[in-house]
């Protein structure tokens, strides 16, 4: 029971301190809202276009649109 707990409680930790980003070829990645909340918006995109690169080698440049509220 003990290790159920934990374990879930994990799990809500980790989902709680990361992000979805969808990759123009369609996968899907957890970011680090840490990594998110020390960079201004256009470093952001600029971070999340390299990850875009590396996940989906052979694309060209694309445009990251940072939804927010």
């Amino acid at each position: 029971m003990k290790k159920t707990i934990l374990l879930s409680a994990l799990l809500v930790a980790g989902v709680v301190s990361a992000f979805p980003f969808r990759t123009s070829c369609g996968r899907v990645l957890q970011i680090s809202q840490t990594i998110a909340d020390n960079m201004t918006l256009d470093q952001l995109g600029n971070y999340l276009g390299d990850v875009n690169s590396q996940a989906c080698p052979g694309t060209g440049p694309v445009a990251i649109k940072i939804y927010y509220h």
